[in-house]
């Protein structure tokens, strides 16, 4: 079993640390799964919806606010993590409490941009914000492929990063559930790298959680 956890590239396969991971997955699956419908049926009541237009392949009104029970379950999951393990998320709680506040912006900012539309300069300031919070935490580009960067160059990566991966996401709102696909596909496949690096502990908790919810949407 060992051998077998060490192969599917688990850090530290002895461990208790890689069950509290796959249990915030099972965490944000579960309650997206669950919540969601109620956040649907709320959002077409109150009018939180994408009308048919040229762009859109939806005949008929489809809820915009699935992005705030994605979140609720991301948030959930570490919350319960923290409770069951606090020694294991206490040293990267930090850059996990900076994660979900810049992501709570992103969020907001995004819906709110879905019912009424902002100025792009306004959202491209918000997603700086949150590349900046992550930034302050040690949240950034700090190597390339081994190689040290100029802390400039890791400055500008990182907010490339952020505000690139951002708008990508935001751009795939055309067709229903593409956007949770690409976003359960991308932090799968990010998980089972930083799940190899313990001091990447934050990262892999949040990539457990965010794949969870996004698979449960």
């Amino acid at each position: 079993m060992t051998e077998l956890l060490k192969k599917i590239g688990i850090a530290e396969p002895t461990g208790t640390g890689w069950l509290i991971v796959a249990f915030a997955f099972l965490v944000a699956l579960f309650f997206t799964w669950r919540f969601l419908p109620h956040v649907r049926r709320f959002a077409l009541k109150v009018g939180w919806a994408d009308m048919p237009n040229e762009r859109r392949l939806n005949r008929e009104p489809l809820p915009n606010a699935g992005g705030l029970a994605v979140y609720a379950g991301v948030v959930l999951a570490l919350v319960v993590a923290a409770f069951l393990r606090p020694i294991l998320v206490e040293h990267v709680l930090i850059q996990i409490l900076a994660i979900l506040l810049g992501g709570a912006w992103l969020v907001l900012v995004g819906f709110i941009d879905d019912q009424f539309g902002l100025p792009p300069l306004f959202r491209l300031f918000v997603q700086t914000l949150a590349a900046l919070l992550l930034m302050a935490v040690g949240v950034r580009f700090e190597a390339a492929f081994g190689t040290p960067l100029d802390p400039v160059l890791g400055f500008f990566l990182t907010w490339l990063w952020v505000v690139g991966i951002t708008n990508a996401l935001n751009l795939m709102d055309g067709l229903d559930g593409l956007a949770g696909g690409v976003a359960y596909i991308s932090a799968m496949s990010l998980l089972f790298v930083s799940a190899q690096f313990p001091y990447w502990a934050a990262g892999t908790l949040v990539l457990a959680a965010l794949a969870g919810a996004a698979l449960g949407f």
